[in-house]
């Protein structure tokens, strides 16, 4: 419970949202490094020297532009939550980026180029935060009222204010702070061929990538350093036969991060092998290659494990028991010793075998590690995969990674670190369903108004308790929060055909179903509803479908699509809710309804004279086409009688008949027979 508060809490966090967004959306910047350096090792191997000092170049370029990027990022997101001018404030976060990194001797060695993560995003940060302050006052307030020129001043004064405060509050921090803090030793020094020092620096990376920060880059001066004690071992070993020590800097990369941070290819091949969500399953094909070469950033956000207290667990404790096998076989000398540096880049396997000199023994312990991996990772995946099923989530990857760049600061469900509380407690609602009780079908008759006759029902969701209760869906809002809704949508569509197909024989008979934007988008949704119809008794011209303006400004073109799929079937198709949306006029001129549904919140309001003049305007517009009028939640008889005078012929709502089991509209709909 406390674990599952803190990540609540976590992710309701405007920075720890900014920092997944933006590493997320700087991946494509890692990504073209990484496949620049593995183009470069390919051509060392083939001999093309010129070519691969070309792309290895390109690519270190590339890879430190990275921290630049992170702080243009927070700026821009920063911006968007403070209202601020985006274009200006980056500018003054890159600046104080730089201004920061030169004061403090933070400059790559390789390329003159800011290199500190920590100091990128804390600029973009406090830079963000004064010009916020600042604009607070009006002398240096931005005003759409004001000239161009006065404007222009106004911001200069702003972020040389700014600027300045930085740059002051920088030198003070270097030259009076620092000698102060350093005095005491606040932080542990880890000692890179100390193993105690080596599992609190894996826990550490693993801790930061579960918070969506790249543990690797936040801790680079460590391995920075194991580095250079790597190459200086190796050459002693080659010159003078020194011992070559256990900890070494590819260590961590070919035995306790094969996959990436997390041991991550363990988890891959757990998905490949057991998972049975057709979406965890397409999802670890997806990312297999790029696990391959060590990759493992949209595994990250794509199971998830950011910010995810379920696969947490597994994710911490899958490269400490790695890095203790590992360890544990050199030291024993079950393993030749790693001898040589090689890009973190290779594969397993291939890697365990140059590493050591060429010898099968780095093969075995690879393959003992990943399979001792996929043992801790199993159980707690099989967790998330009993609760996926049915989730595409390669739709919801493809908007989170491909599509979709903005990044939204609106919400936190919009952004890329997942609701984790809100989601548990929707698997939990879902998963007592059948425990406490079971979903059933209700359906509610619409009816003529000139003779009273039924003409249609709408199947609609209840809920039955094991005392026989029956309660209202309350449940369809954690199907959604979980991205469930086709799975739901199914269900109601399968149980209704099958329910009503013994009385297809009736010539008025009409079965309407309301469905979700999200199912009706499902690619191959009118060939299964056309399948279902199809192996029923039913005619597709007693079937209706129910769709809201939410489908409509979702995907227009495939919208329209699917419509004219629907009617060319024979399937009718009710825009439902009609009225309560800003364009519903617009949605009339663009596509065909067989039927349009008023909503009832137009009709609560007909007892003032403006709720009047609506719903009769609201009726106006729906007559304008050939479609249908029906009109919902009519409830008492001068309802029904101003609906009456506007000419509508059709009605739903407890006046007539309240949402009942199929027997109970079939015992009226033969009564009104025998009475004709």
């Amino acid at each position: 419970m406390v674990l599952s508060q803190l990540i609540t809490r976590l992710s309701n966090n405007r920075f720890a949202i900014a920092l997944c967004n933006v590493f997320i959306m700087a991946l494509p910047i890692s990504l073209i490094a990484t496949f620049c350096n593995l183009l470069e090792i390919f051509a060392f191997r083939m001999d093309w020297l010129s070519f691969a000092e070309i792309i290895g170049n390109i690519g270190r370029l590339t890879a430190h532009i990275f921290p630049i990027l992170i702080n243009i990022y927070m700026a821009m997101y920063l911006s968007d939550v403070q209202r601020l001018p985006k274009s200006a404030t980056i500018a003054c976060s890159l600046t104080a980026f730089f201004i920061i990194s030169y004061q403090w001797g933070l400059i790559s060695t390789v390329i003159p180029l800011p290199h500190s993560f920590i100091i990128a995003l804390l600029s973009a940060f406090v830079a963000c935060t004064i010009i916020s302050m600042t604009n607070r006052f009006k002398i240096l307030h931005l005003d759409s009222a004001s000239s161009v020129m006065d404007n222009s001043i106004r911001v200069l004064n702003c972020y040389m204010l700014t600027l300045g405060g930085i740059a002051a509050a920088s030198t003070f921090i270097k030259l009076v702070l620092l000698p102060i803090i350093s005095q005491y030793q606040w932080f542990p020094v880890l000692d890179p061929l100390v193993f105690t020092d080596a599992m609190i620096y894996e826990f550490i990376r693993g801790l930061l990538w579960s918070l969506g920060i790249n543990g690797h880059n936040v801790l680079h001066m460590y391995k920075s350093e194991l580095y250079e004690v790597t190459v200086a071992n190796i050459a002693a070993w080659q010159n003078s036969g020194a011992a070559l020590n256990i900890l070494s800097a590819n260590f961590y990369d070919f035995f306790t991060g094969m996959g990436g941070s997390g041991n991550t290819f363990s988890l891959v091949i757990c998905m490949l092998l057991f998972a049975k969500s057709s979406g965890y399953k397409t999802l670890a094909k997806a990312v297999f290659i790029l696990a391959l070469f060590n990759i493992n950033e949209p595994l990250l956000f794509g199971i998830p494990i950011i910010f995810n207290p379920i696969m947490l667990v597994p994710f911490l404790l899958v490269p400490q028991v790695s890095l203790l096998i590992a360890y544990f076989a050199f030291w024993a000398g079950w393993v030749a010793p790693i001898s040589e540096v090689n890009s973190w880049l290779l594969p397993p396997l291939l890697s365990g075998y140059l590493s050591t000199g060429g010898t099968v023994g780095g093969v075995i312990l690879q393959v003992v590690i990943l399979l001792v991996g996929v043992a801790i990772y199993y159980p707690f995946f099989k967790i998330m995969d009993t609760r996926s099923e049915g989730i595409d989530l390669m739709r919801i990857f493809n908007r989170r990674f491909f599509i979709n760049g903005d990044m939204d600061v609106k919400s936190k469900l919009a952004s890329f670190i997942p609701s984790m509380h809100s989601n548990l407690q929707a698997q939990r609602d879902i998963e007592r369903l059948n425990t406490d009780g079971e979903m059933i079908l209700y359906y509610q008759p619409q009816v003529d108004v000139e003779n009273e006759q039924i003409v249609g029902m709408e199947a609609l969701l209840r809920y039955r308790t094991h005392t026989g209760d029956i309660l209202p869906p309350t449940f369809i809002r954690s199907f959604s929060q979980l991205q469930m809704m086709p799975e739901l949508d199914y269900w109601v569509m399968e149980q209704a055909i099958q329910a009503t197909s013994p009385y297809c024989n009736r010539p008025d008979f009409l079965l309407s179903i309301n469905v979700s934007s999200d199912t009706i988008l499902t690619k191959g949704f009118v060939r299964y509803l056309d399948n279902l119809i199809t192996e029923s008794s039913l005619s597709h011209r007693q079937v209706e479908i129910e769709i809201t303006e939410e489908l409509l400004v979702s995907d227009e073109a495939m919208t329209a699509s699917v419509i004219n799929q629907l009617r060319t079937l024979g399937i009718s198709v009710a825009l439902d809710d009609f009225g309560t949306g800003f364009s519903s006029l617009a949605y009339l001129s663009r596509y065909d309804f067989d039927k349009i549904k008023v909503d009832r919140s137009l009709i609560q309001k007909l007892d003032t004279e403006r709720g009047k003049e609506l719903l009769r305007i609201v009726v106006e517009l729906g007559k304008v086409t050939s479609a249908k009028l029906v009109v919902e939640g009519v409830e008492t008889h001068d309802e029904l009688q101003y609906i009456s005078d506007l000419g509508v012929r059709y009605v739903q709502g407890f006046y007539y008949y309240k949402a009942m089991p199929l027997e109970s509209i079939i015992t009226l709909m033969n009564a009104e027979k025998v009475a004709s």
